[in-house]
Formats: C-alpha cells, structure tokens, sequence
C-alpha cells in the first residue's frame, strides 16, 4: 500500500497545483503547461516547470528544500542537493545574471524565495 501511495505522489505532486498564475513579466498556463517570460516561451524540463510554478504559487514565501523535495519531488527521503542543482539551472533559463539572481533568492540556511518585485514590469521613463 506504501509503494502505491508513493508511486501516486510522484505522479502527482501534491503541491503543484493547477490554475494559470501571473506575477508581472512571468505567465504560468497550467492548461497548456507552459511558462512565459516577457511572453517568450521557456523551454524548462518537467522539473524546472514544476518547481518554478511551485514557487510561483507561494511569491515571497520561503520554502525549504526539504518542502520542495517533497512537495515538487513527492519523495519524502532523498539528497537535497537536487534542489540545488535544479534551481540553478533554472536561474541559467529565467534569471538576467544568473549569478547575481533577482527572482529566485537564497535564503541561506534554510532553502528559496521567489521574488515577485524582480518581476514586474520595467518603470517607463
């Protein structure tokens, strides 16, 4: 019964969840299942997809990488450095200067913000 219960969790994660979300100059269609940036499409894996609509959902709320293994992951044991290596790539694909990221922040110590400032539009002059 537990190996059923994880194989329908991975299927579907509990915490991604459906509705199209926009936060300024970033679209989440969940029906087509597609994220676009200042209306160019992203090209994401299914993981990065998921985990930036995850924290899309939750704008300016911190969420550990221990939340986001197993809420986006749907494992509930596992190497957290996943995370890590998944949300710079995804900097690599969103972010104007991955190295210095203004949507995606670190919260040191504890896992990942998502910056919905960093995304609205640019004031006109």
């Amino acid at each position: 019964m537990l190996r059923a219960e994880n194989l329908l969790r991975r299927a579907h994660p509990a915490g991604v969840a459906d509705g199209d979300v926009t936060l300024g100059r970033l679209r989440i269609d969940a029906e087509r299942r597609e994220i676009t940036l200042d209306g160019t499409p992203l090209t994401l894996t299914a993981r990065e997809h998921d985990l930036l609509a995850y924290l899309a959902r939750r704008p300016g709320r911190t969420i550990s990488r221990e939340q986001l293994l197993a809420e986006v992951w749907g494992w509930t044991i596992g190497d957290v450095s996943t995370i890590t290596v998944h949300v710079r790539r995804l900097r690599e694909k969103i972010e104007a200067d991955a190295g210095a990221p203004d949507i995606i922040a670190t919260v040191w110590g504890v896992g990942y913000r998502l910056n919905a400032s960093a995304l609205d539009p640019p004031a006109a002059s």
